[in-house]
């Protein structure tokens, strides 16, 4: 199975139940919802409450500056911090770029979408 985990924000609840149906046809399953955020993944693997608060706690930096609807792929920032000890993950800035960076391609695609 391939392994993949996305954050969808500035979801509304209208459009959360739209999504939802899609989510779980598709494989996902919903690891979090809370405040128009929502956190899926497709994967065998758990994660730890600790770091699902360190993925929320940086998704809701970005939450505020954005608006309409946007699909973030944090697969690869989410494997990275399955790997480093969890006492040193919120001070990690190999996680934290990761995470910008994959903000900014979600933007970015969000906005070729509107051209």
């Amino acid at each position: 199975m391939e392994e993949k985990f996305k954050i969808i924000f500035n979801l509304k609840d209208e459009m959360f139940n739209i999504f939802k149906k899609s989510f779980e046809k598709e494989g996902y399953e919903i690891i979090c919802k809370d405040e128009n955020i929502v956190f899926i993944k497709k994967s065998e693997k758990e994660l730890t409450a600790k770091q699902i608060a360190i993925i929320l706690g940086m998704v809701r930096i970005h939450k505020k500056s954005t608006k309409g609807i946007i699909f973030m792929d944090i697969t690869s920032a989410v494997q990275y911090l399955m790997k480093i000890p969890e006492e040193k993950a919120h001070k990690d800035g190999q996680f934290r770029w990761m995470m910008r960076q994959a903000y900014t391609k979600a933007i970015v695609e969000k906005n070729k979408g509107e051209m």
